[in-house]
């Protein structure tokens, strides 16, 4: 999928005839830009992501799995 702003995709979804409900419907459905997944979910590669007392995200192996 394509890293363009929203206002770029909107632009483009109105060339292609979508209405104001398709395209919101679709920007919505993206996932966030530039962010981790949710914090305390378990990625693809058995890492959780915690936010520590400084505020940074950090990886820990997830429950159950070996270090």
């Amino acid at each position: 999928m394509s890293h363009s702003d929203p206002s770029t995709l909107i632009s483009r979804g109105r060339k292609a005839g979508l209405s104001t409900r398709e395209l919101y419907a679709a920007l919505a459905a993206r996932p966030p830009e530039g962010q981790d997944g949710q914090v305390g979910q378990t990625d693809e590669n058995g890492y959780v992501s915690q936010i520590n007392e400084q505020g940074q995200c950090v990886y820990r192996p997830a429950r159950g799995e070996s270090e």
